[in-house]
């Protein structure tokens, strides 16, 4: 199981401090082997230079320890001869070579690609299949003549083509390996007969993965199948939500240090405020979120929960003044699209005015109530005027249990110390679409929303330093995303 790494970029280049430290980590949570420079090291966005000193700096920090096998990618075929160089000049185990990109070569100039590039020196050769990138497949039968090259010993495939995965495995010798690339179908490709994989979100939790090639090693495909389902939703976003964006988010999040991608990526902008909340809850879930104190000020005292889930760079060790906090978030897309805004508060302070008109009918205002057996208490309201007999069943059985689910898993997750429990009042305003159908994804989006809302109230985010972190996506004309 190797970790495909991230790059950490300083001013002046590779940010070698936060890349031996990121390096240590992946080692020290159980990554069989390292990979610098591919697709999620950022390789378009390096110079040759920066690539060469990447690839030094890894092999120099694996130390031997595990196998580094260095992203030999560039369009350029003579490009990818000389970092194929650096790489067995600096001591890689192999080499990973990207097939040629943007000009969509042919199956022939591809061809004459890899073997220009494995005759150049002993270093052995891994191929690396991501059409979603490249714009060109590596198809099984191109494979069969490609593995014929000598040098060349073995796939990386990226793809998530499961169908194109089979047919290689099902006709290679068996001295060609195949690893999976993507991190959505790990379980299914490992289980189809792949030697290992290389993964973005090994950097995040490789034992994760060690744990589930060896449990279907040992035929317990019901203890892969959990794993797997583990890390799914994590997998997704950063499959699917800017990759490198998502990965070193996280890893920030988790107190390792790797600053944030280059451009073009931008942040918040393909990795919204909705992903990043989802990515760090699922951290907490996963157990891989530091816990500390925090600190809570209130009439005079200060109370403490000692295991709160610091994500390094959005909480805070104290929380000065819990009169009234806000938090909003925006969760979904399409018609079962959530949009919470709640204020967080002290009972004897401004929030005793929800309590007081909760249930009462006011010309100009819809309705709210006190959800049942609900601790903190919690005001429930709707942000736009019932429809029909199906929309308030959306709305007051589906989207009033996601609060209260909500809720309930912020006290579980020890973000709010017990003592201040009965202190609190939780207002809160969600919108459900008139035309939603789906109760579930209603649910779902709402209990999410909920959630990140409460963390962000308490934290008060959205920062300063965040909003400005995202001016550059901000301002442009093409999107809105709150």
């Amino acid at each position: 199981m190797y970790a495909g790494l991230v790059t950490p970029f300083g001013e002046n280049g590779v940010n070698e401090a936060q890349y031996r430290n990121l390096i240590e980590h992946v080692i020290k949570a159980g990554a069989n082997g390292i990979v610098p420079c591919a697709s999620l090291g950022e390789f378009t966005s390096m110079s040759f230079e920066e690539k060469a000193e990447a690839i030094r700096v890894a092999c120099d920090a694996a130390k031997g320890r595990v196998p580094v096998l260095a992203g030999a990618c560039a369009a350029y075929t003579a490009d990818v001869v000389k970092l194929y160089l650096k790489a067995a000049e600096y001591g890689a185990s192999g080499a990973l070579v990207v097939s040629p990109y943007f000009m969509k070569p042919s199956t022939k100039e591809i061809y004459e690609h890899y073997e220009k590039v494995a005759n150049s020196a002993g270093l052995p050769v891994f191929l690396y299949n991501c059409p979603q990138f490249t714009g060109v497949n590596l198809d099984w039968w191109l494979i069969e003549g490609l593995r014929e090259i000598k040098g060349i010993i073995g796939l990386s495939d990226a793809s998530g083509n499961l169908v194109n995965v089979s047919q290689i495995l099902a006709r290679r010798p068996e001295d060609f390996q195949v690893v999976v690339g993507h991190d959505e179908v790990v379980l299914p490709s490992m289980a189809a007969g792949c030697d290992g994989a290389i993964l973005a979100t090994a950097n995040i939790f490789p034992d994760r993965y060690v744990r589930m090639a060896i449990a279907l090693s040992q035929g317990d495909l019901k203890e892969a199948r959990l794993i797997q389902r583990s890390v799914q939703r994590t997998a997704r976003i950063v499959v699917n939500k800017g990759g490198p964006l998502a990965v070193k988010a996280a890893l920030n999040m988790m107190g390792i240090p790797v600053g944030s991608a280059r451009m073009p990526l931008l942040q918040g902008d393909v990795l919204g405020y909705d992903d990043l909340d989802e990515l760090r809850t699922q951290l907490e879930d996963l157990q891989l979120m530091p816990r500390g104190s925090v600190t809570y000020r209130a009439h005079g005292r200060s109370v403490v929960t000692d295991a709160y889930p610091k994500a390094v760079g959005m909480s805070k060790d104290i929380i000065d003044d819990l009169t009234l906090l806000h938090g909003e978030a925006l969760c979904g897309e399409g018609l079962e699209v959530a949009h919470v805004d709640l204020v967080v508060g002290l009972k004897d302070g401004p929030m005793q005015a929800a309590l007081t008109n909760a249930g009462i009918k006011t010309d100009g205002f819809h309705m709210s109530n006190i959800i049942k057996d609900l601790r903190p208490t919690t005001v429930f309201a709707p942000t736009v005027t019932i429809t029909d007999e199906h929309h308030s069943r959306l709305v007051f059985e589906f989207a009033q249990k996601a609060v209260a689910d909500a809720v309930t898993r912020t006290i579980t997750d020890r973000m709010i110390p017990e003592e201040l429990v009965p202190d609190l009042v939780i207002a809160v305003k969600v919108f459900v679409h008139p035309n939603a159908n789906n109760p579930r994804r209603v649910h779902m989006n709402n209990f999410r929303a909920t959630r990140f809302a409460i963390r962000r109230a308490l934290e008060g985010r959205q920062s300063v330093e965040e909003v400005v972190a995202r001016k550059d996506s901000a301002r442009h004309p093409y999107g809105y995303n709150p």
